[in-house]
């Protein structure tokens, strides 16, 4: 068909790219584990690499960098901040977020599994944070809150976040936002597993999956001695949404002493 001027021809080839362009927006994941151990600090470092080559202006990778203290035996709080390696920007702060934990009286809290058989809840929990990003401030921010649990079923141990996500600004219905990892133990100080992350936009309206990713994960446990241990988190992570990245390489590390 011949198009009868570059003007049209111009028009129609930006309408066809915003159709079909996909956002490729980098992030970070995290299981939230029920845990809490009074007087230990943690440093975290968490990564999200997005596998695939993405537009000016987008996010070709993410970082958190968080500190976290058990002030009780069941009270931990955490301080992290945001980052973002933006393809043409270079890096950029892109928010802070006040998290914690608060482990509920049930399940025996132990966290050195040795048995591999029958069910038990080892951890309940709940998780409150504030959420403010670099753009707008705290009247752009959010709150968090939800349970946290961790269960054995012989020798797979999962661990499920559920949290609903309630913004400040006016006009922004509520999100849910679900976790699910299962994982086995190879050896002593590795374990492997599948990870599943999702969030549901406006979830108590219209409810639309906004995002879903899912894959392989591994997990280690190395121990420094003197009472410290580094716990490095591997895996590749795959969008199942058409706006998603098709895969991001997410590799965290907390160092606990």
């Amino acid at each position: 068909m011949f198009i009868e001027s570059p003007l049209k021809l111009s028009v129609m080839v930006a309408a066809f790219t915003t159709l079909f362009t996909v956002t490729a927006q980098a992030q970070v994941f995290e299981v939230i584990h029920p845990d809490v151990d009074q007087g230990e600090v943690e440093l975290e470092l968490l990564t999200g690499f997005v596998l695939e080559n993405v537009d000016d202006g987008e996010e070709q990778s993410a970082y958190e960098l968080a500190v976290g203290y058990g002030v009780t035996s069941f009270w931990k709080t955490t301080i992290a901040v945001e980052f973002a390696d933006v393809e043409g920007d270079g890096f950029e702060y892109e928010g802070f977020e006040w998290e914690n934990v608060l482990l509920l009286p049930l399940g025996d809290g132990d966290h050195d599994h040795g048995g591999d058989e029958g069910v038990s809840l080892e951890a309940l929990g709940l998780y409150f944070a504030l959420e403010i990003p670099r753009d707008g401030g705290i009247d752009d921010g959010a709150i968090v809150v939800g349970p946290l649990a961790e269960a054995r079923f012989g020798p797979v141990e999962t661990i499920a976040n559920l949290f609903v996500e309630f913004p400040f600004e006016d006009g922004e219905d509520e999100a849910l936002i679900y976790t699910l990892a299962a994982a086995v133990d190879v050896t002593e100080s590795t374990a492997v597993g599948l990870e599943l992350f999702g969030e549901v936009e406006s979830a108590f309206t219209s409810g639309t999956e906004s995002e879903l990713f899912i894959g392989p994960a591994a997990y280690f446990d190395v121990d420094l001695g003197g009472g410290r241990a580094i716990e490095p988190r591997i895996a590749v992570l795959f969008g199942t949404e058409s706006e998603q990245p098709d895969a991001v390489l997410s590799i965290n590390a907390e160092l606990k002493f």
